[in-house]
């Protein structure tokens, strides 16, 4: 616990200043993995891979959807940087290359991310995205992993919290901001310009990225110090230089009984991480294919956790030095198991109004027929096959007329065809006051007894104070906000807290490898549990993952790790 001079604002003007450069790259490299990895870039990709093959193609024998092969890019970029992450780190701790690793990292995914603007002017300009992607990826996570292992040199260990909480906040918010500006610019350009247009404004936002990345991470450069290294070996042959680094691995394993801690603590976080990193990578995709949440909710609540996960962050780093980084730790992961609960509780209003039904359709007396006033309209970077298979063989636009048998016909497919995902109702004629769901739409709650908890939260929560899907998931963004930046900043505040500095850069390839090797894994748990049964049973399986990492968490013992890596230091 701090008392109130162990604050950062208490330390020397030096000091003060390489911690504000360290908390500026945040701010920098957020950018990326928000305006580009998640806003913009994936969507940019499909459209051209769509524009190019259509819904799906096969590569190499292999069958691909936009959205899949983005998913197996972003997975083997991961990889990369997982498995090189541990080895470069031995090296920056042999030599001082910390600064010069993340300068060049840094370098390549800023650049890529800029050069993937001339995807237009070439031939195959999905491959050009994908590939500018798959390598400014590996520049973003492999520039974190030094980034990162600077943390424990910058002040004392009782300043950790504060250090790493105030760079998280300063990510969420220059992330924040960036994003907000270029969902105005796309959005402005959509309303008032051709799609040549909006398409040149889209990859200029990306080009943005890159600049805002490499402009910021200039201040960091200029005024974080190189942490300074205990026995620098006067022998710079390369072939040297990587055989010490396979030393100084041999050794950690070897020494996995003093740090018992730090790696009883990775085990907890890979766990517990499977996790989190399994809700933030599939929230997307279930809210829109599970509860049918629309894109301009899923795009306000982007903007909503940015913005909340900035105070969040300083929220979580006074309550660590109030009682613990253990103990606020744990704090941030009970909140994420109360709202991957609310997650699962989550359930579109039923239909209770004409207005709320998918397909609306009036008796025209005049003509005798039926007309459909209200259609739903379809994404052009829609990749669920079954809205694809539904809407090049069943979709009728608004405006489209019918008989009376035609329409009947059309209820029957809408409430039995496999693809439907759809609800219709009929006012006037005959066939007045016809309503058809399908077992498919989203406010069908068909999971049996997984299902028990969302219908009960609609009865006694939802319904009754008219709270719908998309307010619903805003709230997601405003409950995960408060504890993502928490639960992030904590994290590495506590394995800072037990890494020796001699050691940092090795160890934090080690924490790399780990968040790296649990962001492939988790969405992996998920498609598994999904095709065994369904969405849900794979979200209930993430809640397990992060119950159990918690539990586990409670075991470590921080304090005497902390005390392990002071030890280390003096020697």
């Amino acid at each position: 616990m701090n008392d109130k001079h162990d604050s950062v604002a208490n330390l020397d003007k030096k000091t003060r200043s390489a911690i504000r450069g360290w908390c500026i790259y945040d701010w920098a490299n957020s950018a990326f993995f928000t305006s580009a990895g998640t806003a913009i870039f994936p969507i940019y990709f499909v459209v051209a891979f769509q524009a190019a093959f259509g819904s799906q193609t096969k590569i190499f024998g292999i069958t691909f959807t936009g959205s899949s092969l983005w998913a197996l890019g972003v997975s083997l970029s991961a990889l990369f940087v997982a498995l090189s992450s541990p080895i470069l780190g031995a090296i920056a701790d042999t030599k001082p290359l910390k600064k010069t690793f993340l300068k060049y990292y840094m370098i390549i995914g800023s650049v890529f991310t800029i050069i993937s603007f001339f995807s237009a002017y070439v031939a195959n300009s999905w491959a050009w995205l994908i590939g500018c992607y798959f390598i400014a990826n590996i520049g973003a996570a492999g520039a974190n992993v030094f980034y990162n292992s600077l943390l424990p040199s910058l002040a004392s260990s009782k300043y950790v919290n504060e250090i790493s909480t105030k760079g998280y906040a300063y990510g969420y918010i220059g992330g924040g901001l960036l994003l907000l500006f270029h969902l105005i610019l796309i959005q402005g350009s959509s309303i008032y310009f051709d799609s040549e247009t909006v398409d040149l404004v889209t990859r200029l936002c990306i080009v943005s990225v890159g600049i805002w990345w490499f402009g910021w991470s200039i201040w960091t450069l200029k005024t974080v110090p190189e942490p300074p290294i205990e026995s620098n070996s006067k022998n710079d042959k390369l072939s040297t230089i990587i055989l010490t680094a396979f030393s100084r691995l041999r050794q950690t394993f070897s020494e996995i009984k003093k740090f018992k801690y730090l790696f009883t603590f990775l085990i907890a976080y890979y766990i517990f991480n499977d996790g989190i990193q399994t809700v933030i990578s599939v929230a997307g995709a279930y809210g829109a294919d599970v509860l049918g949440v629309d894109l301009i909710f899923n795009m306000i609540t982007i903007l909503i956790i940015q913005f909340v996960a900035a105070p969040g962050s300083i929220l979580f780093g006074w309550l660590a030095d109030k009682f613990g980084t253990k103990e606020a730790l744990i704090t941030a992961l009970s909140g994420w198991i109360i709202i991957i609960l609310f997650v699962l509780g989550f359930a579109p209003l039923s239909l209770e109004k004409d207005e709320d039904y998918d397909y609306q359709i009036e008796y025209v007396k005049s003509k005798d027929n039926y007309k459909i006033l209200v259609a739903p309209e379809f994404s052009t970077t829609e990749e669920n096959s079954d809205v694809i298979f539904w809407k090049n063989n069943f979709h009728k636009e608004m405006g489209h007329s019918f008989n009376k048998a035609d329409l009947t016909s059309f209820i029957d497919i809408i409430k039995n065809e496999k693809s439907s995902l759809f609800s219709i109702v009929v006012k006037g004629g005959d066939l007045d006051s016809i309503r058809a769901v399908s077992s498919k739409h989203p406010t069908e709650l068909s999971d049996k007894w997984i299902d028990i908890w969302p219908e009960f939260l609609r009865s006694n929560l939802w319904q009754p104070l008219g709270i719908t899907i998309g307010f619903q998931w805003m709230i997601l963004g405003l409950l995960s906000g408060m504890v993502l930046g928490g639960s992030q900043a904590l994290a590495r505040a506590c394995f800072s807290m037990m890494t020796p500095i001699k050691k940092s850069a090795e160890f934090f390839g080690f924490y790399a490898f780990t968040m790296k090797a649990s962001t492939v894994m988790g969405p992996l748990i998920y498609v598994i549990a999904v095709n065994a049964s369904s969405q849900k049973l794979g979200v209930l399986i993430i809640w397990a993952l992060v119950v159990i990492g918690t539990l586990y968490l409670s075991t470590v013992n921080v304090r005497e790790g902390a005390l392990v890596a002071e030890k280390e230091n003096k020697k």
